[in-house]
Protein backbone atom coordinates (compact mmCIF):
# COMPACT_ATOMS: atom_id res chain seq x y z
CA UNK A 1 0.00 0.00 0.00
CA UNK A 2 0.77 3.64 -0.65
CA UNK A 3 1.81 6.22 2.11
CA UNK A 4 -0.98 8.95 2.01
CA UNK A 5 0.08 12.68 2.31
CA UNK A 6 -3.01 14.33 2.67
CA UNK A 7 -2.27 15.59 5.95
CA UNK A 8 1.00 16.87 5.40
CA UNK A 9 -0.28 18.59 1.67
CA UNK A 10 -3.26 20.58 3.80
CA UNK A 11 -0.37 21.91 6.35
CA UNK A 12 1.61 23.25 3.11
CA UNK A 13 -1.95 24.44 1.92
CA UNK A 14 -2.39 26.50 5.01
CA UNK A 15 1.16 27.36 4.88
CA UNK A 16 1.28 28.81 1.16
CA UNK A 17 -2.28 29.74 0.60
CA UNK A 18 -1.41 33.53 1.64
CA UNK A 19 0.73 33.89 -1.10
CA UNK A 20 -1.36 32.55 -3.48
CA UNK A 21 -1.36 30.36 -6.82
CA UNK A 22 1.11 29.68 -9.99
CA UNK A 23 0.05 27.96 -12.87
CA UNK A 24 2.71 25.35 -14.67
CA UNK A 25 0.52 25.84 -17.48
CA UNK A 26 -1.92 28.03 -19.10
CA UNK A 27 -5.18 28.84 -17.55
CA UNK A 28 -7.16 28.67 -20.43
CA UNK A 29 -6.06 25.42 -21.08
CA UNK A 30 -6.79 23.90 -17.98
CA UNK A 31 -10.29 25.59 -17.38
CA UNK A 32 -10.78 24.26 -21.00
CA UNK A 33 -9.65 20.28 -20.00
CA UNK A 34 -11.14 20.35 -17.13
CA UNK A 35 -15.01 22.68 -17.29
CA UNK A 36 -14.28 24.44 -14.38
CA UNK A 37 -12.56 28.00 -13.96
CA UNK A 38 -9.64 29.02 -12.06
CA UNK A 39 -11.15 30.30 -9.52
CA UNK A 40 -13.34 27.22 -8.97
CA UNK A 41 -10.19 25.29 -9.44
CA UNK A 42 -8.21 27.28 -6.36
CA UNK A 43 -11.14 27.16 -4.21
CA UNK A 44 -11.49 23.00 -4.50
CA UNK A 45 -7.30 23.21 -3.34
CA UNK A 46 -7.98 25.49 -0.83
CA UNK A 47 -11.18 23.49 0.60
CA UNK A 48 -9.64 19.94 0.29
CA UNK A 49 -12.63 18.82 1.14
CA UNK A 50 -12.78 16.09 -1.38
CA UNK A 51 -9.23 14.75 -1.14
CA UNK A 52 -9.95 10.93 -1.36
CA UNK A 53 -5.78 10.28 -1.69
CA UNK A 54 -2.23 12.16 -2.26
CA UNK A 55 0.50 10.65 -3.49
CA UNK A 56 4.21 12.16 -2.79
CA UNK A 57 6.97 12.14 -5.87
CA UNK A 58 10.43 13.36 -6.32
CA UNK A 59 10.85 14.34 -9.69
CA UNK A 60 14.01 16.40 -10.87
CA UNK A 61 15.02 17.22 -7.54
CA UNK A 62 11.89 18.37 -6.51
CA UNK A 63 9.03 17.05 -4.56
CA UNK A 64 5.44 17.37 -5.83
CA UNK A 65 1.95 15.77 -4.65
CA UNK A 66 -0.45 14.50 -6.80
CA UNK A 67 -4.21 15.03 -5.12
CA UNK A 68 -6.89 12.55 -5.97
CA UNK A 69 -10.40 14.52 -5.42
CA UNK A 70 -13.23 12.02 -6.10
CA UNK A 71 -16.73 13.30 -6.52
CA UNK A 72 -18.57 10.10 -7.27
CA UNK A 73 -17.99 6.58 -8.10
CA UNK A 74 -17.61 7.78 -11.76
CA UNK A 75 -15.73 11.47 -11.48
CA UNK A 76 -12.74 12.50 -9.88
CA UNK A 77 -9.89 14.87 -10.85
CA UNK A 78 -6.69 15.07 -10.28
CA UNK A 79 -3.95 18.10 -9.24
CA UNK A 80 -0.36 17.72 -9.57
CA UNK A 81 1.44 20.36 -6.98
CA UNK A 82 4.37 21.91 -6.34
CA UNK A 83 5.02 23.91 -3.08
CA UNK A 84 7.58 27.33 -3.94
CA UNK A 85 7.00 30.46 -2.96
CA UNK A 86 3.31 30.45 -4.06
CA UNK A 87 1.50 26.92 -4.42
CA UNK A 88 2.28 25.90 -8.51
CA UNK A 89 0.04 24.07 -9.83
CA UNK A 90 1.50 21.82 -12.34
CA UNK A 91 -1.23 20.49 -14.03
CA UNK A 92 -5.16 19.39 -13.70
CA UNK A 93 -7.39 16.77 -15.09
CA UNK A 94 -10.09 14.92 -15.23
CA UNK A 95 -10.52 10.81 -14.35
CA UNK A 96 -13.38 8.54 -15.72
CA UNK A 97 -14.60 5.48 -14.10
CA UNK A 98 -12.49 3.45 -14.67
CA UNK A 99 -9.09 5.04 -13.46
CA UNK A 100 -11.28 5.42 -10.20
CA UNK A 101 -11.52 2.03 -10.22
CA UNK A 102 -7.81 1.43 -10.46
CA UNK A 103 -6.58 3.97 -8.55
CA UNK A 104 -8.99 2.76 -5.95
CA UNK A 105 -7.45 -0.67 -6.05
CA UNK A 106 -3.73 1.02 -5.80
CA UNK A 107 -5.12 3.05 -3.01
CA UNK A 108 -7.00 0.84 -0.73
CA UNK A 109 -6.53 1.86 2.88
CA UNK A 110 -6.93 -0.78 5.48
Amino acid sequence: MTKDYTEEVKELIEKYKKEGFEWGKPVDYLEFRNGCSREEMEKEILDHKNIEFVEKQKEQGETRYKLYFVYSFKTGRVYVLKFTSKIRIITAYIIGKETLKHYKRKFKKG
